[in-house]
């Protein structure tokens, strides 16, 4: 076992770390599949209002791919079926009956080629799971990885610790990995945390290389993973999946059922209840949260460095591992702002006293305390960069619009998720993941 220690980062220590618990959140009365977290498709609806459906039906799928579904997490009627500007599916809702009676799914076939393991994925509706790299998008079918990577690690802040969130799995998980080993002819790296104990069940899968990862921040992101353990040469594509989505894709493989469940932690200083749930997919945020919270707060789907703001009447996004919620901060203000010394604040920068506290943990609002100022080259994104980019460059290529500059910087390297903390550590308040997102998506256009 490999063991990787990783130096530049920087832990963003939150309070409200979900506690280390697993309960089934309660049974929702409506789900929905949403369209929004995948851009670039044109869905197609297979289901009209009024029709009953059953666990794992196909509600939708992709024109441009159509062996790509999206199916009902739960039995139940369509509710409603919501069509946006130009009769764009929005969403599909479902009225949940009660017991589950699933669909007859086609089962991951046993000794596949990999276009067979992909058409079963596809129709299974399961293939939305897994993300490529680079792009950081649903993989096209005609994908040939040349290597598989399972995140089994986390280290944004309130982050899902995968590890956890997959005990007692072990057969779903190695269940996963025997399936997702036909899609390619190259090798399935497991990336755990060094030292814990509870990553047995990842750590001792079959047919895999495991590495583990020391150090802060962004230690636990499968973009590090890719770069000290394969990194990918031009032309070259490797597919991700968090261990949560390996387990869920071998309990398709062992049981021939749609994984309508998934687990979720809930953290977060304002969190009324901070533990991990259970929950069916498509449920209401407010239903995962276990109880709403109270006063002014903001509910994230994802962590506070790689996240949306969602409404607690919102659906639960179908990838979603972690729901932070942290205070708004509407109308408050600091006296003399930077001005007097910082002692109960977090930051990287060492004029803020935090750096005298390692271990301490913070409570942090969603203000963004001061405005948007121009690109300063102060070395504050190089110093928290494990990759071997300069962020600074990239991102002035990227607003350049000159990609083929910003491909030769490690645009194809990087998603948002990547340079996140560059963003929590920027003096000018820029938004550097959006950037990088409009980098990938105008090569994407181009390419």
């Amino acid at each position: 076992m490999t063991t990787h220690t990783i130096r530049r980062g920087f832990d963003v220590r939150l309070s409200g770390r979900p506690e280390l618990a697993l309960v089934d959140a309660n049974e929702p009365q409506l789900v929905a599949v949403e369209t929004a977290e995948f851009p670039g498709i044109k869905p197609k609806v297979l289901v009209k209002e009024g029709t009953r459906v059953t666990t794992g039906q196909p509600l939708f799928l992709d024109k441009r791919d159509r062996k790509t579904v999206w199916c009902s997490p739960a039995t139940g009627t369509v509710e409603k079926v919501e069509l946006g500007a130009r009769r764009f599916l929005v969403r599909v809702v479902i009225r949940v009956e009660g017991k589950d009676e699933f669909f007859a799914v086609p089962k991951a076939p046993k000794n596949a080629t990999r276009e067979q393991m992909v058409d079963a994925l596809q129709a299974a509706g399961l293939w939305p799971l897994l993300l490529q790299r680079p792009l950081g998008k649903m993989p096209s079918q005609d994908i040939e990885p040349v290597a598989i990577f399972v995140n089994g690690m986390g280290t944004e802040p309130l982050a899902a610790d995968p590890a956890f969130a997959t005990r007692g799995q072990k057969d779903n998980l190695q269940a996963g990995v025997d399936a997702l080993k036909c899609l390619t002819q190259g090798k399935v790296y497991v990336c755990v945390r060094q030292g814990g104990e509870h990553n047995a069940d990842l750590a001792s899968l079959q047919g895999v290389e495991v590495h583990q990862f020391a150090g802060p921040h962004p230690s636990g992101l499968v973009g590090t993973h890719i770069a000290h353990i394969r990194p990918l040469k031009a032309s070259e594509k490797a597919i991700t999946v968090r261990a949560q989505e390996l387990a869920r894709i071998g309990e398709w493989a062992r049981t021939g059922h749609y994984p309508a469940k998934s687990v979720v932690a809930v953290g977060g200083s304002h969190a009324a209840v901070r533990k991990y749930y259970r929950v069916r997919q498509g449920s209401p945020v407010s239903l995962a949260l276990g109880a709403a919270p109270q006063g002014d707060v903001r509910v994230i789907s994802g962590t506070v460095l790689h996240g949306a703001a969602v409404a607690l009447d919102a659906w639960m996004p179908f990838r979603t591992a972690t729901l932070s919620v942290i205070p708004e901060g509407t109308g408050q203000r600091d006296l003399f702002g930077w001005a007097l010394p910082q002692f109960g604040k977090l930051s990287a920068s060492r004029s803020v006293f935090s750096w005298l506290f390692p271990k301490k943990e913070y409570v942090l609002d969603a203000r963004l305390n001061g405005g948007h100022r121009p690109i300063v080259n102060i070395g504050s994104w190089e110093s928290v960069t494990p990759l071997d980019i300069i962020p600074s460059y990239l991102i002035r290529a990227i607003q350049a619009n000159d990609i083929e500059e910003a491909v030769k910087l490690g645009l194809l390297e990087v998603t948002e998720e990547d340079v996140a903390l560059c963003t929590f550590v920027d003096p000018c308040k820029i938004d550097v993941g959006a950037i990088v997102r409009q980098g990938l998506d105008m090569f994407e256009r181009e390419g």
